[in-house]
Order: C-alpha cells, then structure tokens, then sequence
C-alpha cells in the first residue's frame, strides 16, 4: 500500500518561499517552451455557472502533478475562498501516489512565482510603485513574490470592493509598505511602474492611455475566452508581450486572442515566458517601454512547485502520511 504525504495550506507556506520556488518555476518555463514536458491542454467545465479546470502535466526531474480546480466568484458570500483546488503528485516511472495538497494554496504560490519570473526579466530598472487591481486571495501571493524581485517600498490599491481593499491595506502595511488606495484603476495605473491585475474581471480595467513609461504589467485575471483585463491601447502600447503559453492562452483569454483577431499584433510577436528565461526572446528592449505579461496558469507549474514542495517536506519532516 502507497504511504501518500498530505500536505496543508500552512503547510506550503512553510515550505514554498519565494527565494527557492521562483527558481523553480523558472526552469519549468524553459523547459515546457523547449517541448521537454508533456503538457496536454487543461479540461474545462462549466458546473453550476461556475469555471472548473482539470490540469495535468509530466516535469522532467519533477513528476507528474494533477490538479483539480475550480474558480467560483460567489464564494466571497460564502466566507470562502474563491479559488478552492486538489493537486496529487505522482513518480513518473511507477506511477505510485507521491502527495496530495492543497491546491488552492499552491495555486496562489505558483502564479505569484511565475509573475516573479516576469519581473525579473521585463520590469523597469526605476523602481516606482507597485499597483494592485482587486486585492482577493491571490494578490497577497502576487505582492510578496514580485516584490521579492521588484522592490519598492510603495504600493497603490484599488478593488470594487471596499472592504476587501481595506483588508489588504492593512496586510501590505504589516509587510512594511506604505499603502495608497486609490478611488479607480486608472488613478493607480497612472502612478505605477509595475502593475498587476488580480481581478475576476470580464471588461478591461487597464486602459493603455494611462500607463506611464516605463511600466511592466502583470495579468493573472481574464481567464475565459471573451474575457479582457487590458484594452487594445495596452497591447499597442506594449513593445514585448510575453505569455505562458501561446496555445493556452489563444484558447483561454480574449486578451491575447481578441486582439490578434482584430489585426494588432501577429501571434510571432507574442513570446513565452520560457523563452524569455533561455534568452532566446527578450523581455524588454528600451529601458522606457512597456511590457505585458499575461498568465493564464500552466499545470507545469503545479507539478513542479508539488515535487519541490514534497522534496522540501521530507527533508524538512513536514506533513502527515496516510495508507491508502
């Protein structure tokens, strides 16, 4: 019978810090766009209104992780989280149950690494403030990682919500940032270097006549076919546009997909992260334009920061084993 490592949100906190996993999830990037990995693209399901994905994937020198998740917005009612997820890992040569995780956690500290991986490779040299658009769940990952390579003491914030930017406020001030909310997404826009979008928005709330140069954005949101989290003015704008995965997100967001069917750009001059990381592509070319990076989620990264956070709990004696 399989011993299976059960590892908890608190958990991965433990064990997947920024300094180890945005290193990790860049050599997952290199690899997927080298076509090292076996990557099909995820399932998806409409249950109950709601977004469910099933995503699976093998990392040489990782694994093989499989994620259950789902995004369900009304959740905020419920006092639950609105992106709730399972993620088993498995040895790729027996095929033996490894862990299964909490995937909801691992989600959050994964994309947060891969927008890392962006900023290291496409944000400005000036280090002006830090914009956030919608301060839920995954913005308070997104903020400790891409500050981790981006630093800055200033952080600007706005969200529809008011309650929940307030709630964010005082989680960035804890960390030691000075927190401006803001009363629009424009008004923090215009004052940022680096944006990112953290949003469950389905209509853009980046307008590209108010980015200021130089800047880097950072989209984690938009994750459905017809939905934008940046207008055509943004991609005109943008002298490099970097994805995780072009086929990914031609077929899981209009921000790319729409604007390409509208003739603004051609789908060669849209880069992978992957490629960026190997330099094969760039990630910036003047030192006063502006760069997009547009994440729709990638299972490599679940499989990878699942094997890292398995190798890291044995070492380190964390987490509970089960018979199954």
């Amino acid at each position: 019978m399989p011993r299976v490592l059960i590892l908890s949100g608190n958990d991965l906190e433990m064990l997947l810090k920024p300094d180890l996993l945005v290193n990790e999830i860049e050599k997952a990037f290199t690899l997927f766009s080298e076509g090292a990995t076996v990557t099909p693209p995820r399932t998806v399901m409409w249950v109950e209104g709601n977004w469910w994905g099933i995503m699976q994937s093998y990392v040489p020198g990782y694994g093989v992780g499989v994620k259950v998740v789902n995004v369900i917005p009304r959740n905020v009612e419920r006092g639950l989280p609105t992106i709730q997820a399972v993620v088993n890992l498995f040895d790729p040569v027996s095929g033996t149950p490894l862990a299964v995780m909490d995937g909801g956690v691992l989600t959050a500290l994964r994309t947060a690494a891969a927008s890392a991986v962006s900023a290291k490779y496409m944000a400005p040299e000036v280090k002006g403030p830090i914009a956030i658009i919608g301060t839920g769940y995954q913005a308070r990952y997104q903020l400790r990682f891409v500050s981790s390579i981006y630093r800055t003491d200033e952080v600007l914030v706005y969200d529809i919500r008011e309650e929940a930017a307030e709630s964010f406020k005082k989680f960035a001030e804890d960390l030691g940032f000075k927190v401006v909310k803001c009363r629009s997404a424009s008004e923090a826009v215009e004052r940022a270097n680096l944006i990112i979008e953290a949003s469950t928005t389905r209509t853009p709330v980046i307008e590209g006549r108010y980015l200021r140069t130089p800047s880097h954005v950072i989209s984690i949101g938009a994750h459905v076919r017809d939905a934008r989290a940046f207008d055509d003015e943004v991609i005109k704008r943008a002298e490099v546009i970097v994805v995780d995965s072009r086929e990914a997100v031609m077929l899981e967001t209009g921000d790319i997909r729409i604007p390409i069917e509208k003739g603004l750009i051609t789908i060669d001059k849209v880069y992978e992260l992957g490629e960026v990381a190997s330099g094969k592509k760039p990630g910036r070319i003047t030192k006063e334009g502006i760069t997009i990076f547009k994440s729709v989620g990638l299972a490599i990264q679940d499989a990878v920061a699942a094997s890292v956070a398995h190798r890291e709990a044995i070492k380190r004696r964390i987490g509970k084993y089960i018979d199954l």
